[in-house]
C-alpha cells in the first residue's frame, strides 16, 4: 500500500499561511486598522470630557485629531495612501505636542507616550530583515517626546485653566494613558505567544511535508534502481542475444522513468524556490497540440487504449506561449491518464472559448475511461501529499509530483486545474488559457530527430572528469560518426585548444578539479572566441544560472542525465559548418 500515484497527489490549499512563507501571522495590518479604531474611539471620549469640563479648545483639537485619523483611514482603504501606521503615528505625536502647547505638562499628556511606545510592536514587524520602520517610529516618538518636554518647560500653555479642571485632566490622563499601556501590554504578550505558536506549527509542518517528501523520493527512485541493478545481473549471466535485447529494453525504460523522478523533483524544487519561469514565443496552436499528443498515440498504437485529440478549428492559429511548459503540462496529463486508463480512450480536447483581435482563450481538458475517483477522494486530492490506494494500481508508480507541477505551471499562466471524475468511469482535468496572438510567425515544428543523423563532419572536445560520464558521452558522439578528444579538467581543454584550435564545439563540465569550467570559460573565450561552448552539468540550474553562465561566456547548457537525442540536438543547434580546415 505504498504506492503513490500522481494522480492523487495535486496540493492546491487555499489556507496562505500554508503556503506564502512570507505570510504576516502578526496581521500588522488589520493590527493598524484597529489601533487607529482604539486612537479614534479614545480621541472622541477625551474631546468629550474636555468639553464637558470646559476645556473647549483641547476639545476641538481633539476632535480635529479624530476627523484626521479617520480621514487616514479612509483613504488607506480606498488606498489612496501606503503607510497607514506611520500616518497615524505622526497624527498621535503631533496632537501630543500641541496639548503640550496648549496645557503644557501639568496635565500630564506626555503619559500617552507610554502605551504608543507600547503599541508600535503590535503594528510593526521588527523581525522584518532590512526594514528601518522600527528605527523610523522611535525616532518620531524620541524627537516628539523631547519636543513636548522642552515646550512644557520653556513655553508657556496657551490655554488657562483652573486648579480643579488640572486634577480632572490629571485624573483622566493617567488613568487612561494606564490602562492603555496595561491593555497593548497584554495585547503584544497575546499575538507574541500566538507568533511563536503559528512558527512552531509551520516549523513542524515544514519538518514532517520534508519527511514524507524525502520518504517518498527515497522508494520512488531506489524502486528503479532496484530494478536496474537487477537487470544488469541478470544481463550479464545471459547469453541469448533475443533475452539480452529484452533486458536492454527494460533498462531503457526503467531510466527513462527514473529520468522523469528526477525532472519532477528538480521542476518541484524550482517552483517552491519561486525561481520557475515562463518564456512566451511564437507557436501554431493547432499544430503545437497534434504534435503534443502524436508520441503518445504511437505509444499506445498496440494497445486496447486509443489517445484521441480533438482541436477546434479556431485554435488554429499563432500564439505567444511557453512551449516547453504547456507540453509538460499536457504530457502530464497524458501520461497520468493512460496510467490508471487499460481500455477505452484518453482524449484531449481544445475549443475556443473567447477570441477578439488582441488575445484568445482556450480551453483545455483531459479526459479517460479510467478507473475514476470516488466523490470523498475528490476532496482530498489538493492537499499536498495525499495518497489514495487501489489495488488496481498496485503496479503502478510516481513521485507524487505531476499534477502538482502541472497545477504549479497553471498558476504561473493564471488558470488552474480542475477536476471531474465518478469511480469507475474516468476522469476529465481541464483548465482555461488566454494567450496573446501573434502577428506573425512560423508555424509550430519541432525538430525530429533520428538514430540516423549523424556528426560525421564533427570534431568535438569533450571536458568532462567523472570517467563513466566520458565514456557514455565518447560512445554516443562516436555513435554519432562525430570525432571526440577528450580532458579530464580546464587545464587539460586549454592545452589541447592550444595544439588544435579549431574544434567545433567544446562541451565542458563545470565541476571540475584543477581547473573548473567556470575558471576555464573566460580563458577559452578570450583566446577561442568563434567556438561553441556548451555547459554540461548534472547542477540545479535555474533561470538565474543560466543567465550567469551565458554571461560568462557558454553558449548554451545540457543538462546530466540527458537522452542522445538531446546531445544531439544541442550540437546541431550550434554548430552550421563545421570550422575544421
Amino acid at each position: 500500500m505504498d504506492k503513490i500515484t500522481d494522480r492523487y497527489h495535486q496540493p492546491v490549499n487555499n489556507d496562505r499561511k500554508h503556503l506564502d512563507p512570507l505570510f504576516d501571522f502578526k496581521e500588522v495590518a488589520k493590527r493598524t486598522y484597529q489601533l487607529g479604531f482604539s486612537a479614534l474611539s479614545l480621541g472622541i471620549f477625551l474631546s468629550v470630557y474636555d468639553a464637558f469640563i470646559g476645556m473647549y479648545v483641547s476639545s476641538f483639537l481633539l476632535a480635529c485629531f479624530c476627523f484626521a485619523i479617520l480621514m487616514f483611514m479612509i483613504l488607506k482603504h480606498q488606498e489612496a495612501i501606503k503607510d497607514l501606521t506611520i500616518s497615524i503615528f505622526s497624527v498621535l505625536c503631533g496632537l501630543l505636542i500641541c496639548l503640550v502647547l496648549l496645557e503644557g505638562l501639568q496635565s500630564d499628556q506626555y503619559l500617552y507616550f507610554f502605551p504608543i511606545l507600547i503599541a508600535v510592536p503590535l503594528v510593526v514587524d521588527l523581525k522584518q530583515k532590512n526594514s528601518n520602520k522600527p528605527a523610523v517610529f522611535v525616532g518620531i516618538m524620541i524627537f516628539s517626546f523631547i519636543t513636548c518636554i522642552v515646550i512644557g518647560n520653556y513655553v508657556k500653555p496657551m490655554e488657562q485653566f483652573t486648579a480643579q479642571q488640572a486634577a480632572k485632566l490629571i485624573l483622566v490622563n493617567r488613568f487612561t494613558a494606564l490602562g492603555s499601556t496595561i491593555v497593548f501590554a497584554a495585547l503584544y504578550t497575546f499575538f507574541e505567544k500566538k507568533y511563536i505558536e503559528e512558527i512552531l506549527t509551520q516549523s513542524e509542518r515544514v519538518i514532517n511535508t520534508k519527511t514524507q517528501f524525502l520518504a517518498t523520493m527515497g522508494h520512488e527512485l531506489r524502486t528503479p534502481l532496484n530494478g536496474i541493478i537487477g537487470v544488469v545481473s541478470l544481463l550479464k549471466n545471459e547469453q541469448s542475444a533475443a533475452k539480452q535485447e529484452e533486458y536492454i529494453k527494460i533498462l531503457q525504460s526503467t531510466a527513462d522513468h527514473m529520468l522523469q523522478q528526477v525532472n519532477d523533483i528538480l521542476d518541484f524544487n524550482k517552483i517552491e524556490a519561486g525561481k520557475l519561469e515562463l518564456h512566451p514565443i511564437k507557436i501554431n496552436l493547432d499544430n503545437f497540440l497534434l504534435n503534443t499528443s502524436l508520441p503518445f498515440k504511437v505509444l499506445t498504437a498496440n494497445k486496447s487504449v486509443e489517445v484521441q485529440t480533438e482541436v477546434d478549428k479556431q485554435l488554429s492559429t499563432t500564439i505567444l506561449a511557453d512551449d516547453m511548459r504547456l507540453t509538460q503540462v499536457l504530457n502530464n496529463l497524458f501520461a497520468n491518464a493512460l496510467k490508471f486508463t487499460t481500455h477505452g480512450y484518453v482524449k484531449l480536447k481544445a475549443t475556443c472559448i473567447k477570441k477578439d483581435a488582441k488575445t484568445i482563450t482556450a480551453g483545455f481538458s483531459m479526459e479517460d475511461t479510467g478507473i475514476g475517483i470516488d466523490k470523498a477522494d475528490q476532496e482530498k486530492i489538493f492537499e499536498g501529499f495525499w495518497q489514495v490506494y487501489h489495488e488496481d494500481t498496485r503496479e503502478l508508480a510516481g513521485t507524487g509530483l505531476g499534477l502538482t507541477i502541472c497545477n504549479r505551471i497553471l498558476r504561473l499562466m493564471g488558470s488552474k486545474l480542475s477536476l471531474e471524475s465518478e469511480k469507475g468511469k474516468g476522469s476529465k482535468f481541464y483548465f482555461e488559457l488566454t494567450f496573446e496572438l501573434a502577428a506573425t510567425a512560423p508555424v509550430y515544428n519541432p525538430i525530429m530527430i533520428n538514430a540516423s543523423s549523424d556528426l560525421k563532419q564533427l570534431r568535438i572536445l569533450l571536458v568532462e572528469d567523472n570517467k563513466i560520464n566520458m565514456m557514455v558521452a565518447k560512445k554516443v558522439l562516436t555513435g554519432f560518426q562525430a570525432s571526440v578528444d577528450s580532458a579530464y579538467d580546464g587545464a587539460e581543454a586549454l592545452t589541447s585548444l592550444a595544439h588544435f584550435p579549431h574544434y567545433d564545439i567544446v562541451l565542458m563540465d563545470l565541476e571540475m578539479p584543477v581547473m573548473n569550467g567556470y575558471e576555464a570559460i573566460f580563458e577559452m573565450k578570450e583566446k577561442y572566441p568563434l567556438i561553441p561552448v556548451i555547459a554540461f552539468t548534472a547542477s540545479l540550474v535555474d533561470q538565474q544560472m543560466l543567465s550567469d553562465l551565458l554571461a560568462s561566456g557558454f553558449n548554451d547548457c545540457l543538462l546530466k542525465p540527458f537522452t542522445p537525442q538531446q546531445l544531439l540536438s544541442v550540437i546541431k543547434k550550434h554548430v552550421g559548418t563545421p570550422q575544421r580546415v
